[in-house]
């Protein structure tokens, strides 16, 4: 066979050589497509975080101590909010942890979820600093990382599921009796009222929430999928001492 015999290719070669062809194109675009679907989730876009934080620590610790009537945040530990989530500021001696919440503390998908007004403070008791504060930690530190909402909510609900998160300690409380709140734009300061915590098995409708004025506000009623049940008491009086202005009957 001679060289120009040799190197002319059959039909049946041809086609095989075009099967060769688009075989290998598929596997790269299916190599690609696997390495891009491995990769990880780009962090969301922050707001700028500056309107988050507090500048001040030593005022951060003072509002975080209006929570609690006096004779509690004096002894309490205090948390503060950096760049990078919440850092120990004072040490306690009583077992409460008295921080400010921040507005990514609320429900995902709230619509006050990235105001950068709110300031709420909470003082945990110890059931509930051993438990519930330990999700306030981290939804901090994930959000301030970046992390996507849709990641957070799964991490949330393997977390619980795994017992990183317990669910809430027997008498598990927070108060939040702080005059200088500032909760959402519509009712800023609201009203004082402590926070009860329990595991979501139990129905809010087994401690009388509901009626047209309720003295007990099931906060988790429009996130029924969250474990831990929380349920709000209004009461009279702020952290110093002064009455409310108004009730919770406006709620």
């Amino acid at each position: 066979m001679n060289t120009e015999a040799r190197a002319t290719k059959s039909p049946a070669q041809h086609h095989q050589s075009a099967i060769t062809t688009m075989l290998t194109k598929r596997t790269l675009a299916l190599a690609a497509f696997a390495l891009l679907s491995a990769a990880p989730a780009p962090a969301q876009k922050l707001p700028d975080l500056a309107p988050y934080l507090m500048s001040d620590r030593a005022a951060e610790i003072a509002l975080s101590r209006t929570a609690a009537p006096k004779h509690v945040a004096d002894s309490a530990a205090v948390l503060v909010l950096t760049r990078t989530g919440y850092v120990s500021a004072a040490k306690g001696g009583n077992g409460f942890t008295c921080l400010v919440a921040r507005s990514f503390h609320a429900r995902i998908g709230d619509p006050e979820f990235w105001n950068a007004k709110v300031r709420a403070p909470h003082c945990f008791n110890p059931g509930a600093s051993r438990t519930v504060m330990l999700e306030y930690l981290k939804r901090a530190e994930w959000v301030l990382a970046g992390i996507p909402l849709a990641d957070i909510t799964k991490r949330t609900q393997n977390a619980y599921a795994s017992r990183e998160f317990p669910l809430p300690a027997a008498g598990s409380m927070a108060f939040m009796l702080s005059p200088k709140q500032y909760i959402v734009d519509k009712d800023p300061h609201w009203v004082p009222h402590l926070m009860f915590y329990y595991d979501r098995s139990i129905p809010s409708a087994a401690w009388g929430v509901g009626g047209d004025t309720p003295t007990i506000i099931d906060a988790a009623a429009d996130d029924p999928k969250n474990p831990v049940l929380t349920l709000l008491i209004p009461v009279r009086r702020w952290s110093d001492g002064t009455v409310a202005a108004k009730s919770a009957a406006g709620h």
